[in-house]
């Protein structure tokens, strides 16, 4: 028997309420109240006006409000008891490798252990390029910040040489403890380069596409990429919304879109997070679709 996990991506909770960005915090209690494990929180710092996603339909224009997820989850932690703080997924290499250690470790401290890193490379081009960072080379720079976040996290003073880091005596607190592990989420194309990310660091994986085909072909391809190429016999949680249902007139609908999510539970997902952009339109419905992800049976 799986259980699963039931998570809800609250990026757009602001156009709901007026633009208002005070909404993330308030409605925390109410997702907490609801039943749902955790809140997840996406991650764009800028957008070019041409950028093309280049997985599937696009909902947000590059002028809508995207928070900041770091800062919106520092603060859902604080109107909240129990549920989960996400990012799925936080482009790390936008951000230096001491800062990220730093601002993961003091949210999962202050969370009371309740912070789940998911990191990615993202997409856009345009903004690596707003950040005068390149884009050719981000994977490697993940691959190292990772590094350095974990020995920033356990080793005190820190020294790590490689391409993209250099640690040389270097102090960072707090720091992430055994006696309350954070897991990693990697947000990454299931190829066998990237099986790298998952041996190195024990993480799991984030699959951008609900398609449940892609969610099992990927798996098995990650998990075969484990153990031939290190020795590692896993498997691997993955992290991925349900593939969406529609009603008779072509609208997502959340009621059909939760029947059928057997099959993704099938493709190997064990915890789903649900975009709210698609299926909560306003305050009113917003209610009703908590109350429906909240009750959803966990145990398939």
């Amino acid at each position: 028997m799986t259980r699963i996990t039931i998570n809800l991506n609250v990026l757009t909770l602001d156009r709901l309420f007026g633009g208002d960005l005070g909404a993330y915090v308030e409605k925390a209690r109410a997702i907490e109240e609801a039943g749902i494990d955790g809140v997840v929180m996406p991650d764009h710092v800028v957008f070019g006006n041409d950028a093309v996603y280049p997985y599937g339909n696009w909902t947000v224009a590059p002028a809508d409000s995207w928070p900041e997820p770091m800062t919106v989850l520092s603060a859902v932690a604080a109107a909240t008891h129990r549920v989960k703080l996400i990012t799925n997924v936080l482009i790390a290499p936008l951000r230096s490798a001491v800062l990220l250690a730093k601002q993961v470790a003091t949210l999962h401290a202050l969370s009371g252990g309740r912070f789940e890193l998911g990191v990615g490379t993202g997409w856009q081009k345009e903004e690596y390029d707003a950040s005068g960072l390149p884009f050719a080379n981000r994977g490697d720079v993940l691959f190292d910040q990772m590094r350095a976040c974990q020995a920033l996290w356990r080793e005190r003073p820190t020294y790590l040489q490689s391409d993209h880091v250099n640690l040389d005596g270097i102090w960072c607190s707090p720091t992430v403890t055994d006696a309350s592990p954070m897991p990693l989420w990697f947000g990454l194309a299931p190829t066998r380069t990237n099986a790298r990310y998952f041996a190195t660091f024990d993480g799991h994986w984030s699959c951008i596409k609900p398609d449940p085909d892609f969610v099992a072909e990927g798996r098995a391809r990650l998990e075969e990429a484990l153990f031939t190429g290190f020795g590692i016999e896993k498997r691997l949680k993955v992290r991925a919304a349900p593939a969406m249902h529609c009603d008779a007139a072509g609208t997502p609908c959340i009621d059909r879109t939760m029947e059928n999510i057997h099959a993704s539970v099938a493709a190997g997902v064990t915890e789903f997070d649900i975009p709210m952009m698609f299926y909560a339109r306003d305050p009113k419905t917003f209610d009703r679709f908590l109350e429906r992800i909240g009750g959803v049976q966990r145990d398939y």
